[in-house]
């Protein structure tokens, strides 16, 4: 599996020949220019739903191409919605907008055992640097993907990814997208992996 990412919580998720797009949001239109079997929103938005892709803006679970979705809404935060996509024997889960720290047991249960962490750090209307670590470290994901920082070209209040580092204080792997298998994935560690913004 390859995952690419364009900047805000934009990401893209390809195996062989299926692609799944996390999150398109106006400013990362570019994320558009590849055809899409599932685009998964974590809000409606009828303006980019232009294409012939099978949408997810709703909780529930799902199945298409193989792949495995669940989106729900977070008990103490109704009005967002986190989604947990397995593929490739791994399990991906993409946090959004989400703000909550103390999930309740339910939501616990549904982002246990996560393999790979999306998680917005650039506050606004996502995460802070230090709410991040607080959730990772509840999870202990096996490798984290930081989004939803200040980028190049996209103009919002967001706090920069140094940001983040620093109250990480781990170190950090930079890639321009990230090829990833189960045996990739660490046994007793979590990577941190910076992946560039796609042009």
């Amino acid at each position: 599996m390859t995952i690419y990412f364009y900047g805000l919580n934009t990401i893209r998720l390809q195996d062989g020949g299926v692609s799944i797009l996390l999150d398109p949001a106006e400013e990362t239109k570019s994320s558009l220019r590849t055809q899409n079997d599932l685009i998964l929103f974590s809000a409606k938005n009828e303006d980019l739903k232009k294409d012939n892709s099978f949408m997810i803006d709703a909780p529930g679970e799902y199945e298409a191409k193989g792949i495995f979705v669940y989106a729900f809404n977070p008990e103490k935060e109704p009005d967002k919605l986190a989604y947990v996509v397995e593929m490739e024997g791994m399990k991906m889960a993409h946090l959004a907008h989400l703000k909550v720290t103390d999930f309740s047991e339910k939501d616990l249960e549904r982002l246990e055992n996560a393999d790979i962490l999306l998680i917005p750090v650039g506050g606004e209307d996502g995460y802070t640097a230090k709410q991040a670590m607080s959730v990772i470290n509840q999870f202990e994901p096996r490798m984290v993907i930081p989004i939803n920082y200040a980028t190049t070209g996209i103009k919002a209040g967001l706090e920069s990814l140094e940001t983040f580092k620093k109250e990480a204080g781990a170190q950090f792997e930079t890639v321009d997208k990230l090829k990833v298998s189960k045996k990739d994935l660490p046994e007793e560690t979590t990577r941190f992996i910076i992946i560039e913004p796609v042009k």
